[in-house]
This record gives structure tokens, C-alpha cells and sequence, in this order.
């Protein structure tokens, strides 16, 4: 999570934003911006945004802030961006969190969220070639999904004590030889993977 960029707030009594709509896109490509999203239910726009080192994150958990629509992330997106503590009722026929393919590196980091209603919780269609060994770009912790598969990525990704419907994890190319993406379970409850990777399970894991 950034700690060093400007905090914005949207929703709250003295918020200075009454809705994600009103926010503009100045606010995610400035580097380390923190958006705090507070109470209640609150439609998320479906404009593709240039996160930069951006940061997600529910006042009030996951039960008390409601996003509906999926969260989207433009081809100039940079950096680690990190979501947390919302539930994220995503559009259908689209991932619910989607980061469109990027020439540079970009990690999405996803923890303490319900997410709902996407074809996949979370795709990063973040290449491999600008990610390092052993080094994911996708993460996910402590988040529950009703989606129809769990994660779609091109990159190396981590699973930690996780409930998704459908596969875990699905690779958006199969050209790549398996070992080109490594994907790391541990505590994950969820149908086994699917495309060309390389499975790694670290505890006792994967149903079906």
C-alpha cells in the first residue's frame, strides 16, 4: 500500500468527492494516490484509468463499502496498485478488476474483498517479460469470489487463503511455454488451474 502520495476521499461527510465519478483522472496517474472510499454503495465509473502506485481501500471493510461496476486499469498504468477492504459487485461479461496489458511493470495486489458478478475476480494482462523470476505481478489474499473463474493473468501470480468459483487461476495466452508463468496456492479453495503454467501448491489446497 502507498504511503507517501496524497489521500482522497469519496463518499464520507466531509469527503471531497461525493461519488467515484467525480473523480478525475489526474488522481490515479499522479504517483501513490490513496483513495479511500467510505459507507455504502457507490457505482464505480467504467472509464480505464492510469493507475500509478494507486491505492483502493474501504473505510469500514468489505461489508460496509459497496462498489458496483468492474474497476479498470488503462495500457499506462505503473507500478504496485493495491485494493482492499470493498466489496466489488463487477459487471457481467467483464473481469470485476481489470488491468489491461502494459509495456511497463504493473502488480495489482488484492486483499479483504468480496467480489461478484465478473467472468474472473481479478485479470492482469500485465506481460511476463517485464516481470522477474519468482517475482508476481498478480496478488490476491483473503478475498471470497463469485465470478465464474477465480484469476486471468500472463504473468507470474500468488494465491493466499482464498475462496473463488471455477478455476484459480486461468492464463489469458497458452503460446508461452508453461514455465514462462509460475502460479503459487497456498490456502486457496477453488477448481484446479487452467492454461499453460506452472502450478506450485505450498499447503494443502485446491478442490474442486
Amino acid at each position: 500500500m502507498s504511503t507517501n502520495g496524497t489521500t482522497y476521499s469519496v463518499g464520507g461527510p466531509f469527503s471531497t468527492y461525493a461519488t467515484p465519478a467525480e473523480l478525475p483522472t489526474s488522481v490515479f496517474s499522479e504517483s501513490g494516490s490513496i483513495i479511500e472510499i467510505h459507507a455504502g454503495t457507490h457505482v464505480w465509473p467504467a472509464t480505464d484509468f492510469p493507475f500509478n502506485n494507486t491505492t483502493i481501500v474501504g473505510v469500514g471493510g468489505k461489508d460496509a463499502c459497496i462498489l458496483t461496476g468492474s474497476i479498470n486499469g488503462s495500457t499506462a498504468s505503473q507500478g504496485e496498485n493495491f485494493i482492499s477492504g470493498l466489496t466489488i459487485n463487477g459487471t457481467a461479461s467483464v473481469p470485476a478488476i481489470d488491468m489491461k496489458a502494459t509495456a511497463q511493470r504493473c502488480g495489482v495486489h488484492v486483499s479483504d474483498c468480496i467480489i461478484t458478478g465478473g467472468t474472473f475476480a481479478v485479470q492482469n494482462a500485465q506481460t511476463a517479460s517485464t516481470v522477474a523470476s519468482g517475482d508476481p505481478a498478480t496478488v490476491v489474499r483473503n478475498i471470497w469470489s463469485s465470478c465464474t473463474k477465480g484469476l486471468s493473468t500472463n504473468a507470474n501470480t500468488t494465491a493466499i487463503s482464498s475462496t473463488m468459483a471455477g478455476a484459480w487461476m486461468t492464463t489469458i495466452t497458452n503460446a508461452q511455454a508453461a514455465a514462462i508463468v509460475v502460479g503459487t496456492a497456498d490456502l486457496v479453495y477453488a477448481a484446479a488451474n487452467a492454461g499453460n503454467m506452472t502450478e506450485t501448491i505450498t499447503s494443502r489446497t485446491i478442490v474442486s
